[in-house]
């Protein structure tokens, strides 16, 4: 298999995934710290190193400057890399400002559809990969498979320095 289907395919199942994600989640529970407002021109020029005149909202993670997708998360990665709260960027298409979220509890509820759902195959796998998506820098501290396998129970909270201080 070439190179190029092999890439075609793996977008193809990336894209799937993604859109099919938020249809699938039953809460997002989060105790929000901190939320930074960066405007769409600021985040397309710091991604793409120029001025881009035409920025239109391609999805809640993408912004299209002036045809380059951009990830919103690679944004936020960089202005909260000393932040230990950061949990994901999020898109705000009426104020045009991307959202980089701050958080130290989210508490996410998933509904698995199908057997081959990649989410609900396994609980630690499944919880992993939504941390990836929605709890960034958060550990997971309970995932759970509830139902028959029918929903995925994930909790993220912050992590804490275990520190001895005798008094």
């Amino acid at each position: 298999m070439s190179h190029k289907k092999i890439l075609w395919a793996c977008l193809m199942t990336c894209l799937f995934f993604s859109s099919a994600l938020k249809a699938k989640i039953l809460k997002d529970e989060k105790t929000i710290t901190n939320i930074s407002e960066y405007s769409f021109t600021e985040v397309c020029k710091s991604l793409t190193e120029r001025d881009s005149a035409l920025i239109d909202f391609s999805s809640i993670s993408e912004l299209n400057c002036m045809g380059q997708k951009v990830d919103v998360n690679k944004f936020c990665d960089e202005k909260e890399a000393g932040n230990p709260y950061y949990i994901r960027a999020q898109n705000d298409q009426e104020k045009k400002v991307v959202k980089c979220i701050s958080s130290k509890k989210v508490i996410l509820k998933y509904e698995c559809e199908k057997k081959d759902d990649p989410y609900c195959a396994d609980e630690e796998v499944g919880c992993f990969l939504l941390k990836e998506k929605l709890a960034k820098r958060l550990r997971v501290v309970h995932q759970s498979l509830t139902g028959n396998k029918k929903e995925l129970n994930c909790y993220f909270e912050a992590k804490v320095n275990n520190m001895d201080i005798n008094l």
